[in-house]
């Protein structure tokens, strides 16, 4: 796995997103991956704080990001100093991940249900 998609490289994310957008560079899959791994709103935030003190990164930022979205995240994560962003984003991976598995497994357990029923009512007997 390349180190920009490792989830745990929250720091490596963020430069090389932040590099692209500062640099009016074409977002690729590569960029897309960097909010990709259930802390978008934490690579975003810290992106956002990036940018007021770099005018480069504040002037393309809007052309990339929806500006209006990353700063009610930014807001949800205002008690959190810049320095503890990565540590919450692993635990946001590790919630938001947990969440989605829940999700997941309980929609194959009920496509499971529906497709035996599907299948007694078909065959007009038991499984």
């Amino acid at each position: 796995m390349s180190r920009l998609n490792d989830p745990e490289n929250f720091r490596g994310r963020v430069n090389y997103a932040a590099r692209v957008i500062a640099y009016g560079r074409r977002a690729t899959r590569a960029f897309d991956n960097c909010f990709e791994n259930y802390d978008g709103d934490e690579v975003a935030t810290a992106i956002l704080r990036r940018s007021k003190k770099n005018a480069r990164l504040a002037a393309n930022l809007q052309r990339y990001l929806s500006v209006a979205s990353i700063e009610a995240a930014a807001q949800r994560l205002a008690d959190v100093p810049t320095r503890k962003l990565p540590e919450i984003a692993r635990q946001t991976r590790a919630r938001r991940k947990a969440e989605f598995d829940a999700w997941f497994e309980q929609h194959q357990t009920s496509d499971a249900g529906e497709t035996a029923d599907e299948t007694t009512a078909e065959t007009g007997s038991p499984s």
